[in-house]
């Protein structure tokens, strides 16, 4: 006679215990992991999040040991905490997005946002709202446990109907959740898997939103890879760069969270950019009025920004080699200087190889798009030019293609600049405000930001003199913008949905500061040029397309060149502009 298998003997013998036993946890996994999704649809999703509370509470009856039970306990509050801090403060939720933060984050960030976290408006009802879910979860327990030892003989589901109805549930849920998540592992993109997201039939409960963001990792890991491949395939110009006296300098400078309203260039009542206002007047700075970025997230953004693809034409990132390889492929000295480059844990890097420190620095790509890197990263920005000045070549026989990635404005505006020069304005300097809502608080943070943005222009000027005397465009843009208490009481970011404050959640967190910045001698040399940039800068772009734009300001012939995508060219068109995957702007 075969012998049984004993957990299937016990399932089939015991399978209602963990319900009359384990209840009190069962209805705080339910309540704490399931409720927001079982709201949103709960014929379907009731019965999975109930197999899965009935699943983690068979582990604990298989496993009496006193430690399962309170570990578990301490996953499920620790998963519930973490998905409504994200939600309810920042508009986000369990993601690879949010992994992808984690592993790029270091200590002084970390710092930034538990600080940030705890000035958010409301954060102190939040922990309220834990305390007490608490205490009303430690109450279930006391009750049940003193009710378990005096009537410890109806530890048993007699009822037919109520076994009937638990049955059906389970059953319920475990054929639900085999298709579900039969679907989400069959996915082969990760457009794929936003394709099943945004079926209301799939679970969306945070222990299903952590497994979908470790499986969205795998699948950008296999684009991480095809990106770098790409380099290895690079396809050299059919025609050299066109001439020049001199050898050229082509500085791109990536700023962070700048709104670009919060800059006098575009109109702001504080003066936050003299360096900038100045030089527009003399004839050397471009500013364009309508560029948006594709998304208010660096790591998305900047895979798009440093691939040659269009995603309004449907072309992913990791389909094109980065402007990087194409420039050094043709000739160009190349140089990174990045002060959010990731210097934190080499086990995190390997085991999320998805960043995007990898797709910038893993071996293979440093080598190909990379002549020197910078080593270590600054409290300040102007520290990272100090570092380049000091190793910089005055009279090099190669054309030159630079790039700055600057903290900029990120987060804990405060931080952002050197007080002793740069504290100029104060929450007494928010007067052209007139919200009944902004508290003194509120308007310290957007004096802050201004001070951030003032210090910011100052390292945009460094950076100009860098080569002021050679033949040197520089090209400036943000990654995307930041909520400052513009339009309501909120800083940061949200990972939009696009409701019925969309238009608002664009003019602050995607419309961004673009401006091309020329010395007299590139002037001299491209007239041309300064006259395309004059009648440019009021056409609608998308910064995922500006590689065509900087092989045209360098002169750099390639194939990778598309004038249709170049703002510059006579042939532009603006493909659509999608943000977020999911907004037309």
């Amino acid at each position: 006679m075969k012998k049984e298998i004993p957990l299937i003997a016990w399932i089939r013998d015991h399978w209602t215990q963990p319900i009359v036993k384990q209840w009190p946890f069962m209805v705080a996994y339910i309540v704490l992991i399931g409720w927001e999704s079982v709201l949103q649809n709960p014929v379907p999703r009731w019965m999975i999040i109930f197999f899965q509370a009935w699943l983690a509470a068979t582990v604990i009856e298989l496993l009496p040991w006193r430690i399962v039970k309170w570990l578990s306990y301490a996953l499920v509050y620790m998963l519930f905490i973490t998905e409504l801090v994200l939600n309810r403060h920042f508009g986000m939720f369990l993601s690879p997005t949010i992994l992808t933060l984690l592993v790029e984050t270091n200590s002084q960030e970390s710092s930034e946002f538990l600080t940030a976290l705890f000035r958010q408006p409301g954060f102190g009802t939040t922990l309220a709202y834990i305390a007490l879910l608490m205490v009303g979860n430690i109450a279930l327990e006391v009750a049940h446990g003193s009710w378990c030892k005096v009537h410890g003989s109806w530890l048993k589901m007699k009822s037919l109907w109520g076994k009937g109805l638990a049955a059906l549930l389970l059953v319920s849920g475990l054929v639900f959740s085999i298709v579900s998540y039969a679907e989400l592992f069959g996915c082969e993109e990760m457009n794929d898997v936003d394709e099943w997201r945004s079926h209301r039939r799939n679970p969306n409960d945070v222990v299903t939103q952590l497994m979908v963001a470790i499986y969205d990792t795998h699948l950008s890991s296999r684009e991480m890879q095809r990106a770098i491949e790409q380099v290895h395939h690079i396809e050299v110009s059919p025609q050299p760069m066109a001439k020049s006296s001199q050898p050229i300098n082509i500085i791109f400078v990536i700023g962070e969270s700048y709104i670009k309203e919060h800059a006098s260039l575009y109109g702001y009542p504080l003066q936050t950019t003299p360096f900038m206002d100045a030089e527009q007047q003399a004839g050397r700075l471009f500013a364009f009025t309508d560029a948006v970025s594709p998304y208010n997230q660096t790591t998305k953004v900047i895979r798009n920004l440093i691939s040659c693809n269009s995603m309004g034409d449907d072309e992913h990132w990791a389909s094109k080699p980065p402007l990087t390889a194409v420039f050094k492929k043709n000739g160009f000295h190349v140089s990174m200087y990045d002060n959010q480059k990731s210097t934190g844990n080499q086990l995190l890097t390997e085991l999320f190889d998805f960043s995007l420190a990898t797709y910038l620095y893993s071996p293979e790509m440093a080598e190909a798009c990379y002549d020197d890197t910078n080593e270590e990263t600054f409290n300040m920005d102007g520290e990272l030019i100090d570092a380049y000045r000091e190793t910089m070549e005055e009279d090099g026989a190669s054309p030159r293609f630079l790039i700055f990635h600057l903290m900029g404005q990120h987060v804990d505006f405060a931080s952002r600049y050197p007080w002793e020069n740069y504290r100029r304005f104060s929450a007494d300097s928010i007067t052209f405000r007139k919200e009944d809502w902004l508290d003194k608080e509120m308007r310290q943070e957007i004096a802050d930001y201004a001070n951030a943005t003032l210090y910011n222009d100052a390292v945009i000027r460094e950076i100009t003199q860098l080569y002021a005397d050679e033949s040197t465009v520089v090209l400036y843009l943000s990654d995307h913008g930041e909520e400052v208490f513009d339009y309501r009481p909120r800083s940061g970011r949200d990972d939009f949905s696009f409701g019925s404050d969309a238009r608002q959640g664009v003019r602050y967190q995607y419309c961004i500061p673009f401006v091309v910045w020329c010395s007299e001698k590139y002037k001299q040399e491209h007239p041309d040029i300064i006259r395309r940039l004059q009648q440019s800068v009021n056409r609608p772009l998308m910064i995922d397309n500006t590689y065509n734009m900087l092989f045209h300001l360098a002169g750099l012939h390639t194939p990778y060149y598309r004038a249709n995508r170049d703002v510059l060219s006579d042939s532009y068109h603006c493909p659509p502009r999608m943000l977020n995957d999911d907004y037309r702007y």
